[in-house]
């Protein structure tokens, strides 16, 4: 079976129907791109993944259970939000922080073992961040707080990696060093990834199937069929650019992720 099913899934907040019909499944090592305009119900559906809203009409099966079921499979997804809170004088280090990742596997005031440690400077190793360890997560810039979650998140290794648009707010440079640690763990761990982005290009080489997301509609499909100028024109309603440079394709849509034009 695959990791992740959805069968004609319909989401709703209240009489507000978000997510309407979508059908897709995440098989073993995929990675999912989804993209889209702001509103049309991305962050909705990773909150559907995680459990955390329940399909009002569909068949959704998350690790073999239904998420309208209270279910063990939370644990073994390892997500990083778009948004996070933490007090910059919160006395917690980088090292702290990552090894948090590993919490939920713990019985009560079972102590965290070495194995755990032993991952938590293979995962900051791997995001490249692993000389700052002892500094306080507060202190931190806002991409290096990124890859530390990153790294949080794939304490486990977890069965899925959730992505929701881990590059918000950060510099291009933090973007582009983002942008690498995600590709690295994907091909260090071959778990399949979703990674909810505005920005797709950095990951045209290895995306195994894109889901575009628009007002009220969405089209599923393999990064062939579905990056067209006239599909993705129709859901962005602006003129789309896809280009070719040095035998590599460039999508142009990352600026135009603000809504529907008027």
């Amino acid at each position: 079976m695959p990791e992740i099913v959805f069968e004609n899934v319909t989401v709703a907040y209240g009489s507000e129907v978000v997510l309407s019909n979508l059908s897709f499944t995440l098989e073993r090592e995929d990675f999912l791109v989804v993209m889209g305009p702001n509103g049309t119900g991305k962050s909705t559906f990773a909150k559907t993944i995680l459990g955390v809203l329940k399909p009002i009409k569909g068949l959704s099966y998350v690790l073999g259970c239904p998420v309208q079921k209270v279910c063990p499979h939370r644990k073994m997804i390892g997500y990083v939000p778009q948004f996070y809170n933490l007090d910059p004088d919160f006395p917690a280090t980088l090292y702290d922080v990552v090894l948090t990742g590993s919490y939920s596997m713990l019985k009560p005031y079972e102590k965290v073992h070495s194995s755990f440690k032993a991952q938590a400077e293979e995962n900051l190793r791997l995001v490249e961040l692993w000389e700052y360890r002892d500094k306080l997560f507060g202190q931190l810039s806002g991409g290096q707080q990124k890859r530390a979650l990153l790294a949080r998140a794939l304490m486990g290794p977890p069965r899925i990696l959730l992505l929701d648009e881990p590059t918000s707010g950060v510099d291009l440079k933090s973007e582009i060093q983002v942008n690498e640690a995600i590709i690295r763990a994907y091909r260090t761990h071959r778990i399949p990834v979703i990674l909810i982005t505005h920005d797709i290009n950095p990951y045209l080489e290895i995306a195994t199937k894109v889901i575009v997301m628009g007002y009220g509609t969405h089209v599923v499909g393999s990064p062939e069929e579905v990056l067209k100028e006239d599909i993705l024109e129709t859901i962005y309603d602006i003129k789309i650019d896809i280009l070719q440079k040095e035998g590599r394709k460039i999508i142009n849509v990352r600026d135009t992720h603000h809504g529907r034009s008027p």
